[in-house]
């Protein structure tokens, strides 16, 4: 669909730039890094030359962040490790809020195929990593460098099979939604590979292990058909019901299995409760200023030494996205990212079919974030570019105004 408007040299500048996270996000942090790095000039100028941003109620708890997070670092400065990583950790909430204003630009701009042209760029990248982690998990095989070695029995995708697993489960719950409004999206997805990369992303959470990514998918997915096909939403539902009912049964009655999904009561989730008891023991010992941001994973040893809590050979952050906040940047941070979390939400509520899709992504998202930090550079870049997308005025945009 030919656009009026101009695409000028702002306008290319952001297209590549929205070509880098299409390619990078899942497969590579060096090649993502070119998406924030390549839109900052451009969205300078479009600044500069009077392009407003209306600011959301959910933006202004990112500033929160963003504000308390400076706050908090400069109070613990002297024990930050790695202090400038500290402060850039925090350029995803700003960027999520301030990069509306040039990817509004785009997609305002944009042809049909150029949209195409990114999904099916990002659909091509979901393809080649299923198929890359699964030849490493089961076959001992690296395609890429096309040689044999020893690789964990969970697939990785191209990056780490966490973020690649959790990413997977997002993307499925995403497409799917696009699949239940396909009319609207036939213009710019090409069916062949877009069905393709959708079932990678949907076996991707199997191949990777990831549970709390499968229980994120199915609250997903079960939220997303409630509203366009409601007595499949009611089916999953009852299904997911069943399965968590299995889990449970399985898991405490001594039952067989070397299923990961199905038994929840193993060493796996012992270490990571003694990650959430670790950072209510962190929270306890620093309320208000927490540890800085991202630092939470640095003071884990200290504080199962400290109050000898088990797992001390385990290390990291603490598998849940609250937690990790209120660790983090004090109880005040944690309320914040729950503030963004729920005006988020109530935002997408009102904005149509379009605004479900997301909002049943963001389901997803903060039920897997009970059990996994999913501030992760994956899914920090796919969270905060969708919550960019989602603040477009859809009615300005044509690629768009079918779904509203």
């Amino acid at each position: 669909m030919p656009t009026s408007l101009i695409q000028d040299t702002k306008f290319k500048w952001i297209m590549w730039s929205l070509i880098f996270f299409s390619v990078g996000f899942l497969s590579s942090p060096t090649i993502v890094s070119l998406y924030h790095i390549s839109i900052i000039i451009p969205m300078v100028l479009l600044y500069k030359g009077g392009e407003k941003l209306k600011i959301p109620k959910s933006g202004y708890f990112l500033l929160g962040i963003v504000v308390w997070g400076i706050v908090c670092n400069f109070v613990n400065f002297d024990e930050l490790v790695k202090t400038r990583k500290a402060f850039d950790e925090l350029k995803f909430y700003l960027l999520g809020l301030i990069l509306i204003v040039p990817i509004r630009y785009f997609f305002q701009r944009a042809s049909n195929y150029q949209v195409k042209r990114m999904l099916n760029l990002l659909s091509i990248v979901v393809i080649v990593a299923f198929i890359v982690g699964c030849s490493k998990a089961f076959f001992g095989f690296n395609p890429l460098k096309m040689e044999f070695g020893e690789f964990k029995s969970r697939s990785d995708g191209l990056t780490n099979y966490m973020r690649y697993g959790y990413a997977s489960a997002f993307l499925f719950v995403l497409g799917l939604g696009v699949h239940l409004n396909r009319d609207s999206f036939k213009n710019i997805i090409t069916p062949k590979l877009f069905y393709t990369a959708l079932l990678c992303c949907f076996f991707a959470v199997f191949a990777a292990k990831t549970r709390g990514a499968l229980l994120g998918m199915i609250c997903g997915c079960s939220f997303l058909a409630l509203k366009f096909k409601p007595k499949l939403g009611k089916a999953l539902v009852g299904i997911g019901a069943i399965f968590i009912a299995v889990v449970l049964y399985i898991s405490f009655t001594g039952v067989q299995t070397s299923s990961r999904f199905l038994n929840i009561k193993d060493g796996s989730n012992k270490k990571r409760m003694s990650q959430f008891y670790s950072a209510v023991k962190s929270i306890q010992e620093r309320p208000v200023f927490g540890v800085g941001i991202s630092q939470f994973s640095k003071h884990v040893t200290r504080i199962k030494i400290k109050y000898d809590i088990w797992s001390k050979e385990y290390v990291g952050h603490s598998h849940n996205i609250f937690l990790e906040h209120a660790a983090n940047l004090g109880i005040l941070g944690a309320i914040l990212l729950l503030g963004f979390l729920v005006t988020w939400g109530f935002e997408l509520y009102g904005k149509g079919a379009f605004g479900w899709v997301i909002l049943s992504y963001l389901v997803a998202y903060v039920v897997s974030g009970q059990v996994e930090n999913l501030f992760d550079n994956t899914n920090s870049h796919l969270l905060f570019f969708i919550y960019s997308i989602s603040n477009i005025n859809f009615k300005k945009v044509k690629i768009f105004e079918e779904i509203i």
